[in-house]
């Protein structure tokens, strides 16, 4: 396959004897297209080509690619997102040239910096790696490591987290349990070595693992496993269709599993009390018979925050869009609009904002000039 998304199919090149012995399924090459070099990946090999014309040869080896296995995986994607093969490839391939794997050097095992805290119960894990893909159901306050951790356990385990902030953490934690870890896509030929766990967060759902042993999802209902360019894959569904490939345990966590995962994998839950457990105490205030000028924050939540103790932070979220989002003027009642449409503008930090337009004006009335606004109508 040619890096030219126009080309969505293979074309055949003779491999010179020279190279021969370097060319397997998934290595990058660089082969002769309409006068030019273009990148390319090998996706198959035979003795028998399907034309009886003379074949161009490729031009030379780039270096390494996917393994076959993400070869064969890129043709099941490019139907199941209906976009081109080369997408795919792309993904799996390293963020630049790879000539060389490093050697593999086995290490003892390195005893931990510091303790690490694993809050999943021993059964809840063993039960979630004992069959096919699965959905444990975790609450925001347990700490999902114990999964990554009995992945680690079992050799080339490959680990997803929504964010590059939340994968770099796992990886430290990784390595101060004494794991050897390689953090994608920087360490793209450290993955595909083996050896190490392979950290990273959507792209490294296409990591190379030559000796794949187990795969985990943290937050597995997170928008951000979604590609939001064309074509528009989900890393979560990219590693549960390879994990059922290679026949190894596939563990997805999350607080609240995605309609999708329900509907594919078993679902694992921890009982009711260490459920309830691991959420916050929610209370609803019913303002309905409150007094109109008792002001924005209710007694109840006036009384929690001056209890709380001496030195502890306590966050309220004010759930609004916008700090005001009608205006009239103090002077003469003129309403705030806007100077190019005409619309009603609202107040934001950087002044006031059309919803329409989304133009932005400095916060001066537009008849008198006045610097003195009135919120007619607060934010919501």
């Amino acid at each position: 396959m040619i890096d030219v998304a126009a080309i969505d199919r293979p074309l055949d090149y003779v491999v010179p004897d020279r190279l021969i012995a370097d060319v397997r399924v998934g290595t990058v090459v660089r082969v002769p297209l309409h006068g030019r070099r273009v990148r390319g990946w090998v996706v198959d090999r035979t003795d028998h080509p399907g034309t009886e014309r003379p074949l161009q040869p490729l031009a030379k080896i780039t270096g390494w690619g996917p393994e076959s296995e993400l070869v064969e995986l890129s043709t099941w994607a490019a139907w199941r997102w209906a976009g081109p093969r080369v997408s795919f490839l792309r993904a799996a391939s390293a963020p630049g040239a790879v000539p060389t794997l490093p050697v593999v050097v086995t290490r003892a095992p390195v005893v931990a910096t510091r303790p690490v805290v694993d809050d999943a119960p021993a059964a809840v894990v063993a039960e979630a790696f004992s069959a096919g893909p699965t959905v444990v159901r975790v609450p925001p306050a347990l700490d999902p490591f114990a999964f990554v951790s009995e992945a680690a356990r079992r050799g080339d385990a490959l680990v997803l987290a929504p964010s590059v902030g939340r994968a770099a953490r796992t990886a430290a934690r990784l390595r101060q349990a004494g794991h050897e870890v390689a953090v994608l896509p920087g360490e793209w030929a450290r993955a595909a070595a083996g050896g190490c766990v392979a950290v990273g967060a959507r792209g490294a759902a296409w990591a190379p693992r030559p000796h794949l042993a187990a795969v985990v999802v943290l937050d597995e209902h997170d928008e951000g496993w979604q590609e939001e360019r064309a074509p528009t894959w989900n890393g979560r569904d990219v590693v549960v269709e390879r994990a059922r490939r290679a026949g190894v345990p596939c563990v997805l966590t999350s607080p609240c599993p995605s309609l999708e995962t329900l509907a594919t994998v078993r679902l694992l839950t921890l009982s009711r009390t260490e459920e309830r457990d691991g959420w916050p105490t929610v209370e609803v205030i019913d303002r309905r018979n409150d007094e109109p000028g008792l002001g924005l924050y209710s007694k109840r939540l006036v009384d929690v925050v001056r209890q709380a103790e001496p030195g502890r932070r306590v966050v309220c979220v004010l759930n609004r869009k916008g700090r005001a989002r009608l205006l009239a003027c103090g002077s003469c009642g003129e309403l705030a609009r806007c100077e190019t449409c005409g619309a009603v503008v609202e107040q934001v930090d950087e002044g006031l904002r059309c919803r329409r337009c989304r133009a932005v004006r400095p916060v001066v009335c537009a008849a008198c000039g006045s610097t003195r606004l009135r919120v007619v109508r607060v934010g919501v």
